[in-house]
């Protein structure tokens, strides 16, 4: 075993993933990427899944990303050789990243063989966010695949102040993989594909109109115009080349056992009608309300939206019993939050004091709510707790009916 293979290794066995129930912004340019405009441009037709190869021949998708041929292939080779390099002795490998994969690479695996897809993709979330399904860029990408709000919201994920599906695995990972096959319709090849991920299409289009509007889109077409790419997006494709290598290389390794996978997520999931509070769901489901804060990262304050369906997740085997009790609870029962829309006049420190709740335990449970661009008509979730203490007719109970001057 070479001694770049065995700095991974060695880093392995001392790294122990820990799941939290809360999103982290983190600045790590090794696992979360810090961009600022990638994603919010146009987007393409619908996918057909063809390549156009290094050559503009025709390839098999399996082949064109990730092969031992494209990372050894000139600049490219050269920098895929830098970021094993550059793992192996910062001591910032995807490492932990792969044994986290373990969770999630059975259904990416099936999502991926259900479109067609290439296999190597499934290393994407290695170098978007290392794995870990809470990740937040610094520009507001977030999840194991890093959209940007605007780009999911398009690809018809719920993105809002209550439930924000990015970081619901199944959902996104749909999303995401369908819009990779849309970029990859568009420009032909995986190179050009995955820039345009990054980068977003209309900044690969603009590089490719100023490079004279080159045809094959090709990868090789992607060398050529990679110096008038933002350096993220120059790194972005050899630091895929890289990481993909570097899970084959510590697959085939003997001491693959020290990089053991975590166990694949089970849970069993189920639809809620309605409003529901983390509290109320936990007793219902016989588990903590952390349990259910960490199963579904994606209600964002632990509240089931009103007047609408939510999938929820529960602890393997507890579906059908969680059922048969929450169909016990009545309607007005099921939340332990409130609901208030914000009137002439009012601010968030007026509000804390009517409902006696702090002012920061008001924010945390708003964080899209920006106190001084307020707007009449916003709907505001009040902490579990805070009782009213004057006259008001903005608040009620989060209940089934559908919210109103949201």
């Amino acid at each position: 075993m070479n001694k770049r293979l065995s700095r991974f290794v060695l880093a392995a066995t001392a790294m122990v993933p820990v799941l939290m129930p809360v999103k982290v912004n983190t600045g790590d340019v090794d696992s979360v990427s810090a961009r600022s405009s990638r994603q919010t441009e146009d987007h393409a037709a619908e996918p057909r899944w063809r390549c156009g190869g290094w050559d503009g021949r025709p390839c098999n998708a399996d082949d064109e990303i990730g092969s031992p041929r494209a990372a050894r292939d000139g600049v490219i080779g050269e920098e895929v050789a830098r970021w094993l390099d550059h793992w192996g002795t910062k001591g910032r490998s995807p490492v932990r990243g792969l044994k986290r994969m373990g969770r999630y690479e059975d259904y990416i695996d099936a999502e991926l063989a259900a479109r067609g897809l290439p296999s190597a993709l499934r290393y994407l979330p290695l170098i978007e966010a290392n794995y870990y399904h809470l990740a937040v860029s610094p520009a507001g990408a977030a999840g194991l695949w890093q959209l940007m709000p605007e780009t999911a919201r398009w690809l018809g994920l719920e993105v809002n102040s209550l439930v924000d599906q990015r970081f619901d695995v199944q959902a996104a990972t749909g999303a995401a993989l369908d819009y990779l096959a849309a970029l990859h319709d568009r420009f032909r090849c995986w190179f050009l594909a995955l820039a345009a991920y990054n980068a977003g299409p209309t900044r690969i289009e603009q590089a490719i109109r100023r490079h004279g509007g080159a045809r094959p889109r090709n990868d090789a077409l992607f060398a050529h115009i990679r110096d008038r790419l933002p350096k993220e997006t120059r790194d972005f494709i050899p630091k895929f080349l890289a990481s993909v290598r570097l899970a084959g290389e510590l697959s085939n390794s003997p001491e693959h056992a020290a990089l053991e996978k975590e166990p694949p997520e089970r849970f069993d999931a189920v639809r809620v009608e309605g409003a529901a509070s983390a509290d109320v769901l936990a007793a219902a489901a016989g588990i903590t309300e952390d349990e259910i804060r960490i199963l579904n990262p994606h209600l964002r304050i632990g509240l089931a939206p009103a007047g609408r369906s939510t999938r929820l997740r529960l602890p393997a085997g507890a579906g059908e019993a969680f059922l048969a009790r929450f169909a016990t609870i009545p309607a007005a029962e099921r939340s332990t939050l409130r609901e208030h829309t914000v009137a002439p006049g009012e601010t968030l420190v007026r509000i804390a004091r009517r409902y006696g709740v702090a002012l920061d335990a008001l924010r945390t449970v708003n964080p899209d709510v920006q106190p001084r661009r307020m707007q009449i008509g916003t709907l505001l979730v009040i902490p579990r707790g805070g009782e009213e203490t004057e006259a008001g007719g903005g608040s009620r109970n989060a209940t089934n009916h559908p919210p109103t001057g949201s």
